[in-house]
């Protein structure tokens, strides 16, 4: 499992930076997303909730977000953001 530190980041750095280490993994696999951008964690929320490719766990820490993001399902094109 591999952590992806975006915290002091502003959105939508994170958030493609996090799509393309999304398309990268495996189904089944999973990464850890750390932001502090309350942006960047709706737009996942999005992502997860209209495509349909992973499960996401959010956990508010003292100052930051700590997002764990498991991939459901394969077919990821990296170039075509189709995660």
């Amino acid at each position: 499992m591999s952590t992806l530190d975006f915290r002091g980041e502003e959105c939508p750095g994170p958030f493609v930076k996090t799509l393309r280490a999304l398309a990268k993994i495996g189904k089944g696999e999973k990464i850890v997303v750390l932001t502090t951008s309350q942006q960047c964690v709706e737009l996942l929320k999005q992502v997860e909730e209209s495509l349909k490719i992973a499960k996401m766990e959010v956990h508010r820490k003292e100052s930051f977000y700590e997002i764990i993001i498991e991939k459901t399902r394969d077919g990821v094109e990296e170039n075509n953001i189709v995660v």
